[in-house]
């Protein structure tokens, strides 16, 4: 995953660089989890509808409470 963010040396790059060009069962992980990855950077990741208004619920409760 390192590997994939980029948060890795120069030096573990290249050697990860190597591994990937000599065993196809790692580079077909590597592809599968670029992928996924890939997938994962493209979700739409925002709440429902019901889940703001639950959140905003729960704190118009809690200013309630305190006054």
């Amino acid at each position: 995953m390192r590997y994939l963010y980029r948060e890795i040396t120069e030096e573990e790059s290249r050697e990860i660089d190597r591994a990937l060009l000599c065993d196809n069962e790692l580079k077909a992980l590597f592809n599968e989890l670029r992928c996924m990855l890939d997938e994962i950077d493209a979700a739409d990741l925002q709440p429902s509808p019901v889940t703001v208004q639950n959140i905003l619920s729960y704190s118009r409760n809690l200013q309630e409470r305190q006054r």
